[in-house]
């Protein structure tokens, strides 16, 4: 493991830092951290001034200098120079200086006690940008040395644990990543309780290979769990958020509840083309029509029937390829045909077929007008359904 710390210039005292019943009397937090957490290797970022600085006015000995002596027999000591931070550039380069001292795989910790002005801010920064862009980074801890949490002349003072709140940025992004893609792993993987990690995966696989009634149960699942009392206010927040944004989703017992079914498939559907799932959108309103359909011929048996989805099918197709001709109007008389109904399935098949061959043909359409299409499709779906929402 490595240890950061920075270090300061301002007036040293004696004090007992304490964390997790360890104490160690010094006047250096790096002391504490180098006989807490037994690091293999310690970094001292210090600014010129501060390095030069004397210990006290008895002792003028540089900080730097006397620090390293004291702690080289107990690890590996590595000083790192930083700029004042002065200027915009300088705390540039400070981030990067950060950031370049911290590789795949590492484990590290950072003691932000004497990061003066923005140096916290942008150790918490730094630390986010490498846990995203270096594999294998693990924040073991960022600690503070909480000096004026008690009185002056207490000479107790605690640590303070703050690597919390640099999760609390993993679940921010992790959230993101599900809101955005349906890709729950990345929750999972923060060590969230089991039953609601089990959901979000089921919910993510459901979503993301368009198993409909499997996402609607997923999310009546999901819905209906608690969060232990372990969790944080803003890690619970973040999960009722979740909860909020797929409640839509949720139905129970979809199979036999095909219109409140329906409801729940058009909002996917929109979530599907918000987050760009093209392929999953139009592969979905066309199951959709076909649902619908089979809804409004009453009593033609199970609506996930094959046979009778099948036969819906054939209803729209016959309409389609018959438009216009005595043969359309006799199918009218005879089944639900409704116009707008028609001409959403003949330009949704038209779209999907295309899509299905992967472009593996003469002149295939390109993305950009298919995408186009799509959301131009979209439209016209959005306002069937709001025409239709009482099924």
């Amino acid at each position: 493991m490595k240890a950061f710390t920075f270090l300061g210039k301002g007036k040293l005292y004696l004090s007992n830092y304490i964390f997790n019943n360890q104490e160690c009397e010094t006047q250096f937090l790096a002391e504490a951290i180098v006989d807490f957490f037994l690091p293999e290797s310690l970094y001292i970022f210090a600014t010129e001034t501060a390095a030069k600085a004397p210990v006290s006015k008895e002792n003028t000995t540089e900080r730097l200098q006397y620090i390293m002596s004291i702690l080289r027999e107990k690890t590996e000591i590595k000083h790192v120079p930083i700029e004042e931070g002065s200027d915009e550039s300088e705390l540039w380069d400070i981030f990067g200086t950060v950031v370049d001292n911290i590789n795949d795989n590492d484990t590290v910790l950072f003691d932000i006690t004497h990061g003066f002005r923005s140096l916290p801010f942008l150790t918490f920064l730094a630390l986010a940008y490498v846990s995203n862009v270096k594999s294998g980074v693990t924040i073991e801890r960022i600690i503070y040395g909480a000096y004026e949490a008690v009185e002056q002349d207490n000479p107790n003072k605690p640590i303070f644990d703050l690597t919390p709140f640099v999760e609390l940025l993993d679940w921010m992004n992790a959230v993101n990543v599900f809101q955005n893609y349906g890709d729950a792993r990345p929750i999972a993987n923060l060590g969230v309780q089991k039953d609601i990690a089990d959901a979000l995966n089921d919910l993510s696989d459901a979503l993301l290979t368009n198993r409909t009634l499997e996402a609607q149960k997923a999310a009546m699942t999901f819905n209906g769990l608690s969060y232990d009392d372990s969790q944080q206010p803003p890690f619970q927040m973040l999960i009722d958020q979740l909860k909020q944004n797929y409640q839509h989703m949720a139905v129970n017992n979809p199979s036999n509840n095909p219109n409140n079914s329906l409801k729940a498939q058009f909002q996917q559907i929109k979530w599907y083309m918000e987050n760009q799932h093209y392929l999953q959108a139009i592969t979905l309103m066309r199951e959709w029509l076909i649902s619908w359909k089979h809804i409004q011929e009453r009593n033609r048996g199970y609506w996930l029937s094959n046979t009778n989805r099948k036969e819906a099918e054939k209803a729209f197709n016959s309409t389609v390829k018959s438009e216009g001709s005595q043969m359309a109007q006799q199918l009218a008389q005879q089944l639900v045909i409704d116009d707008s109904a028609t001409e959403l399935w003949k330009q949704c098949a038209a779209i999907r077929n295309d899509l299905a061959h992967c472009g593996m043909r003469n002149n295939p359409q390109k993305a950009e007008q298919a995408i186009s299409e799509i959301k131009e499709l979209f439209t016209e779906f959005e306002k069937f359904f709001e025409s239709n929402s009482g099924l």
